[in-house]
């Protein structure tokens, strides 16, 4: 194949915005129906199949990125400098695809693993995960599988994940003036108190405890009205030791305001330490397993035992004059070859 390094230069010079991967796709599918594979598309998303016979490793990341936004001094299409590739989607998560592709392609180019690896690239990650829903509902079940995003090649082993709900403190309005009213601002203001107090008991080993954050709050249209209505927004980072049910009962009796789901669609997942993919993903040099925080598309593979692992940050993602080391590149296509061969070869 392309040598890694210019094959990532010339993805993250490709524009892919979430609902936007559309080039990035048609680039991968090229890269390898040039490598001999039988690329097929769904959608914005590309799969492809190795080896044959033996078990089935899904290898996933994701085409899309955030918009570039402001505040770069670097080219957010790609600046290759000093060792590093600058670009938006360079480390979350273009590495990642670009380390996946090599490492499969050089494992099966040399003495070929007994099992099959199964790269799956897709898109709108960022937002509705929707490739990964319509990848999964085309692909063979995976026995495991490995989700590219930047972690410094360190196995993730359980993921948080992301319920979120709002909670509507109600009142009566009449004039400022005036008072007489009930103010609603003034009632979720007691909801936001009350909820910065909630604890949990239940500690996940590696994730720790869920976190909960009020992070909106919407309350009031003019300033001569007493507010009948205060909307807060309240982001909870989950474990797998509490179902999202409990974790709604227990803001329920915390706070006087009405409370309802926006969204619940991002589950932690969780994969046991002794698990033959993790114990690869450790033999393959990738360091201590630790507990993410952040979300993937790992949520959409539940049931299948995973690991969360690739080069870079997770620090750099998103942000202005984002960037990839060329090593650490390297170090992750090598880091996946040894990842497969370990895991179908069988690791003690």
């Amino acid at each position: 194949m392309s040598e890694p390094a210019s094959f990532l230069e010339r993805l993250v010079g490709v524009p892919s915005e979430s609902g936007r991967e559309d080039a990035a796709a048609d680039l991968v599918e090229a890269e390898l129906r040039a490598l001999g594979l039988a690329p097929k598309r769904v959608g914005r998303s590309v799969h492809a199949t190795l080896g044959s016979g033996g078990g089935l490793l899904l290898l996933n990341s994701h085409l899309d990125t955030v918009p570039a936004g402001e505040g770069w001094t670097r080219n957010p299409l790609g600046e290759r400098t000093g060792g590093r590739l600058y670009g938006r989607g360079a480390n979350d998560a273009k590495g990642c695809v670009a380390a996946m592709l090599a490492g499969a392609v050089r494992a099966y180019a040399r003495t070929a693993p007994g099992g099959r690896v199964c790269l799956a690239f897709g898109c709108e990650e960022e937002t509705s995960n929707r490739g990964i829903t319509e990848l999964m509902a085309e692909l063979p079940a995976p026995d495991a599988a490995v989700v590219g995003e930047p972690t410094g090649l360190a196995p993730a082993v359980a993921q948080k994940g992301l319920l979120l709900l709002e909670v509507t403190a109600k009142g009566r309005s009449a004039h400022a003036a005036w008072g007489g009213g009930v103010n609603a601002v003034h009632a979720a203001a007691k909801d936001i108190l009350a909820l910065a107090a909630v604890s949990f008991d239940r500690e996940h080993p590696v994730l720790g405890k869920p976190s909960l954050q009020v992070t909106q709050v919407q309350g009031g249209e003019r300033h001569n009205v007493i507010p009948d209505r205060c909307r807060l927004v309240v982001d909870i980072r989950t474990t797998p030791d509490y179902a999202p049910e409990e974790i709604v009962a227990l803001v329920e009796r915390a706070v006087g305001g009405e409370v309802s789901i926006r969204s619940r669609r991002l589950q932690s997942v969780d994969t046991p330490v002794g698990h033959p993919i993790v114990r690869a993903a450790v033999a393959a040099g990738g360091g201590e397993p630790f507990g993410s925080p952040t979300a993937s598309d790992w949520a959409f593979l539940k049931g299948i035992p995973a690991v969360k692992a690739g080069p870079g940050d997770s620090r750099r993602s998103h942000t202005p004059d984002e960037y990839l080391e060329l090593s650490e590149l390297e170090g992750g296509v090598a880091f996946y070859e040894r990842l497969i061969r370990a895991y179908h070869e069988g690791t003690p």
